[in-house]
């Protein structure tokens, strides 16, 4: 891990928040329709709302515990809006802990007002130097900053499998046809390489108490920063693409579809040909993959990388000849992948520039 290659600064710039707040906005704001902000796209996530008052609430308290100050008003908040991981379990002291749901959630422009005064906090903590020059400060808001970040990925998958989501506001449908035969003239096979064996750095040294010389810091799956030895494998060089778990599923005869999908009676699209991807198109038909602008036919998406679950990954893995790689070995294949363009610019410069002697 190279921290200065993602996080040069010692916290994200104000110009970042900006744009991330525009984006939260969108999302929030102008594809979830006002009426479901109450409902559940995922069974075990919270009602959308929840995450419209979770975020500036995480914000607030680690702002507060950092700056010994006040918290922001309602008190209230955290007690409802504090934690929200996969509430809706049986047991969830097997799970996570969790905030209590309430009978009724805020009103959404209570909860808008309650975000609106947590990033004027924000602007001022960086106004005052505060944000930079005190250690705890800026832990609170890399971690918010990354909270939020993490929390717009979230909410994408979320809306991704519900039928009420709107397009992206200032935004035009892509013409999914012509990407579709752009895709199909630049696909490769997925060819197998070789990962040699190799050490790699994972994670990062970042003490509790803020007493660390440098400004990275990490969660706490990602500390501390240690030395593993991955032996040599083997790895395929790009996703499995939709067109790829088809044939899966239907040599296998698996009907149930990964949640990235759907079934329609006509799905949007023309009527590819389905013998030139090895799949019938009995297969295909009715079959769409759901998109923010509604479902798109499977035909046209055979190229994306599929969206699905571990399980159903790990079994087309399988069926392909291989499996997940593990975590310490997906690194070590960014690693050999970064030394290996390195070394092709080193030689690619070196042909390309004469020697030169000098004297003095």
């Amino acid at each position: 891990m190279v921290p200065d290659k993602y996080a040069a600064q010692p916290v994200p710039s104000l110009e970042e928040w900006n744009q991330l707040w525009a984006a939260w906005d969108a999302v929030t704001l102008e594809m979830i329709p006002e009426e479901e902000l109450l409902e559940k796209p995922i069974k075990l996530r919270n009602a959308c709302i929840f995450y419209l008052g979770h975020i500036p609430t995480f914000m607030d308290i680690h702002l507060t515990r950092a700056t010994k100050g006040k918290p922001t008003e309602p008190s209230s908040y955290p007690s409802i809006f504090e934690r929200g991981i996969d509430p809706d379990v049986d047991d969830p002291e097997q799970c996570h802990s969790h905030s209590e749901i309430p009978d009724s959630w805020p009103p959404a422009p209570e909860i808008l007002d309650f975000q609106s005064r947590v990033r004027v906090r924000v602007n001022k903590l960086y106004a005052s130097g505060q944000a930079t020059n005190d250690r705890a400060v800026s832990r609170a808001l890399w971690l918010s900053y990354e909270h939020e970040v993490m929390h717009l990925e979230t909410l994408l998958y979320m809306l991704i499998q519900s039928e009420k989501t709107m397009a992206p506001p200032t935004t035009v449908m892509p013409d999914f046809e012509a990407l579709a035969v752009q895709a199909r003239q630049g696909a490769v096979e997925n060819q197998w390489f070789d990962i040699p064996a190799q050490e790699v750095e994972i994670g990062i040294e970042d003490p509790d108490d803020n007493s660390g010389p440098e400004h990275f810091f990490g969660w706490d799956n990602e500390k501390p920063k240690r030395t593993v030895r991955v032996s040599a494998f083997k790895a395929q060089g790009r996703p499995i693409t939709n067109g790829e778990y088809a044939k899966y599923m239907e040599e296998k005869n698996i009907d149930a579809l990964p949640a990235s999908w759907q079934t329609l009676p006509h799905a949007n699209g023309a009527e590819t040909n389905g013998h030139a991807s090895g799949l019938s198109s009995s297969f295909l038909q009715g079959k769409a993959v759901r998109t923010v602008y509604g479902p798109i036919s499977l035909k046209l998406a055979l190229d994306w990388p599929v969206c699905a679950s571990y399980d159903e990954i790990a079994g087309c893995a399988r069926w392909m000849g291989g499996r997940i790689p593990t975590m310490e070995e997906a690194r070590s294949i960014y690693r050999h992948v970064d030394e290996a363009k390195t070394l092709q610019a080193h030689e690619s410069l070196g042909a390309n520039i004469p020697a030169v002697n000098a004297s003095v």
